[in-house]
């Protein structure tokens, strides 16, 4: 009886076992073992530079009938940055597809060992499964091995001559902050300028010919030099009253001007241009001309003080 209790159990765990490994072997061929499984990331390279680019590639096994994404430009690859991705046709063998992307990425990260991991979703029939890969590992290569501290510096070198570059928007920006300044003080003291600019331009004109007169007259009175200065004498009466003083005759002069002493001077120097008689008083006939155009030239700045 014990016997045949025991045969029976036997063959009762030997069945159970051969059960048990078709449904792990019916298992292993379904589609949701094949999503179950992990993707497949890795570097194409051992080592990589700063700066330079190197590939990362991702593939995924998964059911035909499985709707997978892999990450894009809005994924954050970090420490990474991502230069390009290039994606490889879906291939299917044996009820099995593979679907695979090669990333292009870049790295600015100082540390020597730098580890990564990518996703991939899953589409389910409510949400997306991240199913994310193992870390691999790249390694940050050194281009100078030697500290700072054993290097030599060279202490002589060749400077590169730089091209000069104007920085127009720099000269823009001054020149409308000198219009602006300049547009402020002409606000507030525009008439004030004015007149000042006025009077400084009347007096230097008024002070070459005070200049130019004293020379003429302090030099050889001849009747070439007596004319010369007459001339000049009544332009300059001319400019500062506004009147033909030019084509007036001495007569005309004193009915505009009455003055004995004008009179008298005037006198003597029609005399010595016309008459060719020099006056022992010439010097003083000289000076009383230009005595009376300081006259003139007071009173008519006097008048622009008032009207400014």
């Amino acid at each position: 009886m014990y016997s045949n209790q025991a045969s029976y159990r036997i063959k009762y765990f030997a069945a159970m076992r051969i059960v048990f490994s078709c449904i792990m072997f019916f298992y292993w061929l379904t589609p949701q073992t094949v999503i179950a499984q992990k993707p497949i990331g890795r570097f194409l390279t051992d080592s990589v530079e700063l700066g330079k680019p190197f590939d990362y590639a991702l593939s995924y096994y998964h059911s035909p009938s499985a709707e997978v994404f892999f990450p894009d430009t809005t994924y954050n690859f970090y420490p990474f940055e991502m230069v390009r991705r290039n994606y490889f046709t879906t291939s299917t063998v044996n009820n099995r597809s593979l679907d695979s992307v090669v990333y292009t990425l870049v790295t600015f990260d100082i540390s020597k060992t730098q580890r990564f991991s990518l996703p991939v979703y899953v589409l389910g029939k409510r949400d997306c499964t991240a199913v994310y890969s193992p870390l691999d590992s790249v390694f940050l290569r050194e281009m100078i091995k030697t500290s700072t501290d054993s290097l030599m510096l060279k202490t002589d070198t060749k400077l590169m001559p730089l091209e000069q570059q104007v920085n127009y928007p720099k000269i823009f920006g001054y020149l409308l902050g000198l219009l602006g300044v300049l547009g402020i003080i002409y606000a507030f003291f525009g008439k004030w300028l004015e007149k000042r600019y006025r009077l400084f331009l009347f007096a230097r004109r008024h002070r070459e010919f005070t200049n130019t007169y004293k020379k003429i007259t302090r030099g050889t009175l001849d009747s070439s030099n007596i004319g010369r200065a007459l001339v000049m004498w009544k332009e300059h009466l001319e400019w500062l009253e506004n009147r033909p003083y030019t084509s007036y005759t001495s007569k005309e002069i004193i009915n505009r001007l009455p003055s004995e002493s004008l009179e008298e001077s005037l006198r003597d120097v029609d005399t010595a241009i016309y008459g060719g008689i020099l006056s022992t008083q010439m010097p003083v006939a000289m000076n009383v001309l230009l005595e009376k155009a300081v006259e003139l030239y007071r009173k008519r700045r006097e008048e622009l003080l008032l009207n400014a």
